[in-house]
């Protein structure tokens, strides 16, 4: 066994990695982009990990709307390709979600943000494509290997904001909840946060003005304040709020 022969063996992953260049391929399975000793990973509107719902992609210099993913290097041990070493960077998370993600590896422990390195999904997402490309070429698939990467705490709920010229709908998506599985015909995903508590409000459905929220056990107190207001109103007198407050700093009312 020689590097040689090595990359003949592998040769023929990335002769099908060129043919589905995602540069010049506008087939759906067309995501790949080829070098010597690996290739890169593309994801687009129709075909990407979970958590990319909101990410919109435009397709630049390339045949179709797209992001950068990830990457797949032979993993070598003198003259032998042993591995693949994958690695995932959502730059496109951190830029289009900046409230929700960071390109730092490890984010500071009060920082609630995920880190866009190595992401859980995008990783399940990126063997997904290296295993059906390693069939489709006919090579058995090495062994995968990735750093894992640290995460905060997941967040329970999502709040998701969806807009069409001349209307807006916001819902709150429970923990397992798709953002893209609420969008109604005509609408796009125009902004998704993470919150700890959705309170009382349902989920799942559309929040609109007219909700019924519960009624509270009693009326809050207005206080004198208030009372002044509503007698002054009466009386169209303009100037109770100045008197007021110089009754109060002067100690006038004690």
């Amino acid at each position: 066994m020689s590097i040689q022969s090595e990359h003949r063996r592998f040769k023929p992953v990335l002769d099908l990695a060129r043919q589905l260049d995602i540069a010049i391929n506008p087939d759906e399975q067309a995501l790949f982009d080829a070098g010597s000793s690996g290739f890169q990973l593309w994801c687009t509107p129709h075909d990407h990990p979970e958590g990319w719902q909101a990410i919109r992609m435009i397709p630049g210099a390339f045949s179709k709307p797209c992001e950068y993913l990830g990457s797949v290097h032979w993993q070598w041990e003198g003259e032998q390709i042993v591995a693949l070493q994958i690695e995932t960077t959502a730059y496109a998370l951190a830029e289009q979600l900046p409230e929700r993600f960071t390109d730092q590896a490890e984010p500071p422990v009060d920082d609630n943000r995920r880190t866009i390195h190595n992401r859980p999904e995008d990783i399940a997402w990126l063997i997904e494509k290296v295993t059906w490309l390693f069939e489709e070429a006919g090579v058995e698939l090495p062994p995968v290997s990735y750093e894992g990467a640290v995460q905060a705490a997941p967040v329970p709920f999502q709040l998701a904001l969806y807009a069409t010229d001349g209307d807006t709908y916001v819902i709150i998506l429970s923990p397992d909840g798709d953002p893209q599985a609420f969008c109604l015909p005509g609408y796009e995903i125009m902004h998704v946060m993470d919150i700890d508590d959705a309170g009382d409000f349902p989920l799942d459905v559309i929040l609109s003005p007219e909700h019924d929220l519960p009624e509270p056990d009693s009326e809050p107190d207005e206080g004198p304040f208030v009372e002044q207001y509503e007698n002054a109103s009466r009386l169209h007198d303009d100037d109770w709020l100045e008197a007021a407050y110089e009754d109060r700093i002067s100690g006038w009312e004690e």
